[in-house]
C-alpha cells in the first residue's frame, strides 16, 4: 500500500462534516441554558436595592410599593408607578373642578343649602331639595333656575359625564303621579337633567338621571331636621 492510499484511508475514518455543525449547536444551547440559570439565581438583595430605587424615583407611595418575594415581577413596579401618576392627576382634576364650582357659586346666597364634595367618583354638588322643588313636586322652582343657570358655563366646558341623583326621606308618598318615593326621586333627577339639556343646550349623552328614594340617607330619619338633610339632589361629575 503506497503512502497516498494510506492517507485516503485515514481521512475516511474521520468524523462526518455534520457532526461538527451539531457539536457547535449543542455548545451554543449549553451556553444559553447556563445564562438562563444564572439569571434565575439573581441576587435578591441587589434586586431589592434596584427595586426600591425605581419605586422611589417614580414616587410610589409606601402603601403601594411592590414587595420582593421569591418570584420577581419588574412589570409590577411600572404598573404601580403609572397607577400613582394617574391617581395624582385625577386628584388634581377633582380639586380644579371643585374650586371652579365654588368660585361660580360664591356670589349666591346658598350657605348651608349645598355642599361641594370630592368623592371616589369625582366631584359631587349636593343641593337640599327645597332649594329646587316645592314639597312633593318635581318641577324646578323659578328661584332655583338662577342657581342652575350659574352652573351652565361650567357644565358646557366640562368634559365629564354627570349623574344626577334624586334622594328622599323615608316619609311615604302616595299620589296619582307618584305612587312611591322611587317615582318622585327619579322624576326630580329627570327634571334637573331636562333643564340642563333644554336651557344649556348640553348633549343628553353626558347625563344620567337616577332615583334612590330613601335608600341612601345621610343621617337617620329620626327628626324633621335629619329628614330635611336626606331630601336632596346630587349632581355628580364623574372624573375618570
Amino acid at each position: 500500500m503506497n503512502e497516498e492510499e494510506g492517507r485516503k484511508k485515514r481521512e475516511k475514518k474521520g468524523a462526518p462534516g455534520w457532526v461538527v455543525t451539531y457539536g457547535d449547536m449543542m455548545s451554543l444551547l449549553l451556553t444559553f441554558f447556563i445564562m438562563l440559570v444564572s439569571y434565575s439565581n439573581m441576587d435578591i438583595a441587589k434586586y431589592k436595592r434596584l427595586l426600591n430605587s425605581l419605586q422611589g424615583a417614580f414616587n410610589v407611595s409606601e402603601s403601594k410599593r411592590v414587595a420582593v418575594k421569591e418570584e420577581i415581577n419588574p412589570e409590577a413596579v411600572i404598573a404601580a408607578a403609572q397607577a400613582t401618576t394617574n391617581e395624582d392627576r385625577r386628584s388634581e382634576r377633582k380639586k380644579a373642578l371643585a374650586s371652579l364650582l365654588k368660585e361660580s357659586l360664591s356670589k349666591m346666597n346658598l350657605a348651608g343649602k349645598l355642599d361641594i364634595v370630592e368623592t371616589d367618583q369625582g366631584v359631587m354638588l349636593a343641593v337640599q331639595d327645597y332649594v329646587m322643588f316645592d314639597s312633593a313636586k318635581t318641577l324646578v322652582k323659578e328661584g332655583a333656575k338662577s342657581f342652575l343657570s350659574t352652573l351652565l358655563p361650567v357644565l358646557q366646558k366640562s368634559p365629564y359625564e354627570m349623574i344626577v341623583e334624586g334622594h328622599t326621606d323615608d316619609t311615604p308618598i302616595q299620589s296619582n303621579s307618584y305612587p312611591s318615593n322611587w317615582e318622585l326621586s327619579t322624576a326630580r333627577a329627570g327634571s334637573v337633567v331636562r333643564y340642563f339639556i333644554e336651557e344649556g343646550k348640553l348633549p343628553a349623552s353626558k347625563f344620567m338621571a337616577v332615583g334612590f328614594a330613601e335608600t341612601r340617607p345621610l343621617v337617620p330619619n329620626d327628626t324633621p331636621e335629619n329628614r330635611s338633610k336626606n331630601r336632596r339632589v346630587n349632581i355628580v361629575f364623574v372624573i375618570p
